[in-house]
């Protein structure tokens, strides 16, 4: 009898310890862990900061220009050019398959989108490049895209210019300001920035034999072979810059 009361004594005992632990380890219990909750836990851990790298130009390269980079000895040529411009500071303005871009008319023309300059023209453009620097270095011109830099000389004509244009010897860029196709609230700052250039125009262009060109087409001429001006029909009295120096004086 005593031994019957003495194991059920034990057993007793026993069972209350194991409720006690139960209800112990009840309050550090882990927390199921699902996507949602695993997603809104990361939410909560504070993030590493991302600073994003500064790139000297989003643009793609064309699959034309990389098509003819890789025909007769194109690249070499195209290595020297950069080299020569690397020696003036003057590499880094716009990217390389915008500085050998012909003329936008070039197919109907049956000519190269791309075309390195003859060796005996590549310092001509040096002086029109330093203007083109010098408009980034204000933050007059951001979002450009250079259009047309040398042309040799049946491309020129055949394009409409004029046959001693500066395209022909090196010496000018044409570029645009914005997108190819703008919308109205673009078409404000492209007139903004046209208004500065103008401005620069007046202000440095005499010191630095700037020629300054606004076309109809968006298209804007710079060079470097004289202190002048002119609009959509080519002349000095359609230039916005003139324009708008005599509407100021009145």
């Amino acid at each position: 009898m005593k031994r019957v009361f003495f194991s059920c004594l034990v057993l007793f005992l026993s069972a209350c310890n194991q409720q006690k632990i139960g209800q112990h380890t009840s309050h550090i219990s882990l927390p199921l862990i699902t996507k949602s909750s695993a997603a809104k836990e990361s939410t909560n851990v504070p993030q590493k900061q991302v600073i994003p790298s500064i790139k000297v130009s989003e643009k793609t390269i064309p699959t034309n220009y990389l098509d003819w980079l890789y025909q007769s000895n194109n690249q070499q040529e195209v290595k020297a050019y950069k080299s020569f411009l690397w020696q003036h500071h003057l590499d880094n303005i716009a990217p390389d398959f915008e500085l050998f871009q012909t003329a936008r008319d070039w197919q109907k023309c049956n000519a190269q989108e791309f075309e390195i300059p003859p060796r005996e023209v590549w310092t001509n453009i040096v002086p029109t490049l330093q203007i083109l620097k010098q408009l980034v270095d204000h933050k007059i011109l951001d979002d450009f895209t250079v259009t047309s830099v040398y042309r040799n000389f049946n491309l020129n004509r055949c394009a409409g210019g004029a046959d001693s244009s500066r395209h022909v010897f090196n010496a000018a860029l044409d570029f645009r300001i914005g997108s190819a196709h703008p919308l109205a609230d673009e078409q404000v700052i492209i007139q903004q920035t046209k208004n500065k250039l103008c401005q620069f125009w007046q202000e440095q262009g005499m010191n630095l034999q700037m020629g300054l060109g606004v076309y109809a087409s968006g298209q804007i001429h710079i060079d470097s072979a004289g202190y002048r001006t002119w609009g959509v029909d080519h002349h000095s009295t359609s230039s916005p810059c003139l324009i708008n120096m005599s509407t100021n004086i009145k």
